[in-house]
């Protein structure tokens, strides 16, 4: 069973996102608990909005998927010991199809518009819960990771992540009033007990009849001109709070997963056809150079066949769903099996 981000009801459909071997005796309550959770929500406007945003709801603060997360992982009986890192391409990351390869109890904190500084304050608080824990991270990222872009409000929203910021960033980036489109959890999502993503617009659209090439064209229309222009943001900060956080899972015994997500082979052809290339060629050089000074694994699946990928298995240009999200844990696990030990 899911958790919907509109209301809990008793008729929801059994999530995907189950263990292999049958349901673990925690998922009951942690189903109940998120219910009480998004009903304190719609009754009483239970979550923070202190962040500068325009949101949809009346008088209801937003709700962010950095504080849905954080109350889910809290329902948990025991903290996670692998964390799936990355932004809204990683959210179809399965916790359960991850256990049933590695043996680990696993948690989707991918969000929306995911940064380093996210992560190296999602990483201080899983840390700051559970010292004592080895927590292995499969963090998935692109091009767009990095770069000092205005953070997400979601973040400065979300004390339990805010208090690892420093005041002076968090001071900075609370006076741009930044905007993020698209920044609020929608009521019509839905998500496993452990962070997964079930359901959301994009499902939304397929049920509806939109096909493929629709989709793909708008994706297109939208993100081409990115992909050609340069980056407008610099990327010093982005990159230090990323070393940050390999040192901070270095320091605890664990050498991460960095995984460069895939494109859909047509999309990927367009931007290449822009010079979006050369973006990718600084990435990947980038991230080549970390081995050398931390302990960490880089995996680059930006093509289909590095892990046995379907172009079926994509929403749009870059978003996959869950098939060619298993395929991609299923070629870790091959490629670097010493990484979940």
């Amino acid at each position: 069973m899911g958790v919907t981000a509109r209301r809990p009801s008793a008729g929801q459909r059994l999530s995907p996102d189950q263990p292999a071997g049958g349901p673990r005796r925690p998922r009951a309550a942690e189903r109940v608990g998120l219910a009480l959770i998004l009903a304190a929500v719609v009754l009483f406007g239970a979550f923070p909005g202190t962040a500068p945003a325009v949101h949809r709801g009346g008088d209801l603060p937003p709700l962010y998927d950095r504080t849905y997360k954080c109350d889910a992982l809290e329902l948990l009986p025991s903290p996670p010991e692998l964390v799936v890192f990355g932004g809204s391409r990683a959210q179809r990351f399965e916790p359960s199809y991850a256990e049933a390869l590695t043996g680990l109890e696993s948690f989707n904190f991918a969000l929306q518009n995911s940064r380093p500084e996210d992560v190296y304050a999602i990483a201080r608080y899983l840390f700051w819960r559970s010292p004592v824990t080895k927590l292995r991270c499969v963090w998935a990222v692109q091009v767009t990771t990095f770069g000092d872009n205005p953070f997400h409000p979601g973040l400065l929203a979300e004390e339990r992540l805010r208090q690892f910021v420093p005041d002076h960033l968090l001071a900075q980036q609370s006076a741009l009033d930044a905007k993020v489109v698209g920044h609020e959890i929608q009521w019509t999502d839905e998500y496993s007990g452990r962070g997964c993503l079930l359901r959301n617009s994009y499902d939304a659209k397929v049920d509806r009849g939109i096909d493929f090439d629709t989709l793909l064209g708008v994706y297109l229309e939208r993100m081409l001109p990115r992909a050609a222009a340069p980056n407008p943001h610099g990327v010093e900060r982005s990159r230090y709070y990323f070393e940050r956080t390999l040192r901070l899972f270095n320091l605890h015994g664990v050498a991460p997963v960095i995984v460069v997500m895939p494109y859909h082979p047509e999309a990927l052809a367009a931007f290449r056809a822009v010079g979006w290339q050369t973006k990718l060629d600084d990435l990947t050089s980038y991230l080549d150079g970390l081995e050398d000074r931390y302990r960490v694994h880089v995996v680059d699946y930006t093509e289909i066949e590095a892990f046995g990928g379907t172009p079926e298995g994509f929403y749009d240009g870059s978003h996959i769903k869950s098939v060619n999200a298993r395929r991609i844990l299923d070629q870790i696990v091959e490629d670097v099996p010493g990484a979940f030990r």
